[in-house]
C-alpha cells in the first residue's frame, strides 16, 4: 500500500522503523558485550531479541517501501551517494566547529565507507546489466561465498559442489 508521506501515519511508520533498528543494533552490540563479559546465557537473549526487532524493522521498512527491483537497487546508490557527497561531511563540519576533532575525524571516515557502499553497489548495478557479473572474458577465479570452494573458469559453475548452492553463491576472487 502506497501512503500519503505527509501524513501522520507514514511517519509513524518512519519512526517505528527507526525505533525497531536502533533496538536491533542496541541488542547485537550488548550481545557481543555480554560475551565478552562471559555472560553467553545474556548474549543469546541478546541475540534473540535483536533478531525479533530486525523482523520488526523489516515489516516497518517494507510497509514504508514497498519492493520494486532496480528502483530499490537507484535508491540505495543515492542514499549511499548523498552520505558520502553532503551527510557525514556536513556532520563533520559541525563536530569540528563545536571543537570534537576526533568525531569529525570518523564522521569522514564513515563518509569514505559509504562511498565504498556506493562503488559497489554501482558496480553490482553495471555488472548485472552487461552481463559481466557471472562471466569473465577469459579463466577467473571464482569463490563460493557460502562454503569456500573455489573453482576457474569463464564462468562458475551452475552449482557449488561442494555444499550445492547455485552459481549467484560465486563471486570473482580478486
Amino acid at each position: 500500500m502506497h501512503y500519503d508521506t505527509k501524513s501522520d501515519s507514514y511517519k509513524n511508520i518512519l519512526s517505528a522503523l527507526s525505533s525497531e533498528a536502533e533496538g536491533h543494533v542496541k541488542y547485537m552490540i550488548l550481545s557481543e558485550d555480554a560475551m565478552g563479559d562471559g555472560n553467553a546465557d545474556l548474549a543469546r537473549l541478546y541475540d534473540e531479541l535483536a533478531k525479533e526487532e530486525l523482523c520488526h524493522a523489516k515489516l516497518w521498512y517494507r510497509e514504508a517501501h514497498p519492493m520494486n527491483g532496480s528502483a530499490e537497487l537507484e535508491s540505495a546508490i543515492k542514499d549511499e551517494a548523498d552520505e558520502a557527497a553532503s551527510g557525514y561531511p556536513e556532520m563533520a563540519a559541525r563536530a569540528e566547529l563545536e571543537g570534537y576533532e576526533a568525531l569529525a575525524d570518523r564522521f569522514l571516515a564513515n563518509g569514505k565507507a559509504e562511498a565504498g557502499h556506493r562503488d559497489r553497489l554501482i558496480k553490482y548495478r553495471d555488472e548485472t546489466k552487461d552481463g559481466t557479473r557471472r562471466r569473465s572474458y577469459e579463466d577467473a577465479l571464482w569463490r563460493c561465498m557460502m562454503c569456500g570452494h573455489s573453482h576457474i573458469g569463464i564462468t562458475p559453475p551452475e552449482l557449488c559442489p561442494l555444499c550445492g548452492y547455485g552459481h549467484s553463491a560465486y563471486m570473482r576472487a580478486e
